[in-house]
């Protein structure tokens, strides 16, 4: 069987490699970028079954890169879960919400969040 693809896309190099090891050890096939126009152009050429992506960048909103990808007819329909410092954990102290992007909601997990939230969310989107 071939290896579910993931795109993980933030500035923080720390994070991205906690995040790439979680997901490699659960079998899956990990690509990482620091930008959002990275993001785009790895997203085309890879064609991930899924994109984790901050939503602050350095070059570019991660919603708008995502805003993009949803237009493009290569991209549109790969599943995205933001990762982001200004999303806060709900009073039950769940680590994920929603962002919404023009018209579609988006999963959203809080930093810091746990390899067990990560793997949760990762698994019920890919599903």
């Amino acid at each position: 069987m071939e290896k579910k693809k993931i795109l993980v896309v933030d500035d923080e190099e720390e994070l991205l490699e906690l995040v790439a090891k979680s997901l490699s050890g659960e079998g899956y096939e990990v690509t990482t970028v620091t930008t959002a126009e990275d993001a785009m152009d790895k997203a085309r050429i890879l064609l991930p079954d899924l994109i984790l992506i901050d939503i602050i960048l350095p070059d570019m909103e991660g919603p708008e890169a995502v805003r993009a990808l949803g237009e493009d007819s290569l991209t549109g329909n790969i599943p995205v879960i933001f990762l982001s410092g200004i999303v806060t954990r709900d009073q039950k102290g769940k680590a994920s919400s929603e962002v919404l992007v023009g018209e579609r909601r988006y999963k959203a997990l809080s930093k810091p969040f746990s390899s067990k939230e990560l793997m949760e969310e990762v698994r019920k989107t890919m599903n």
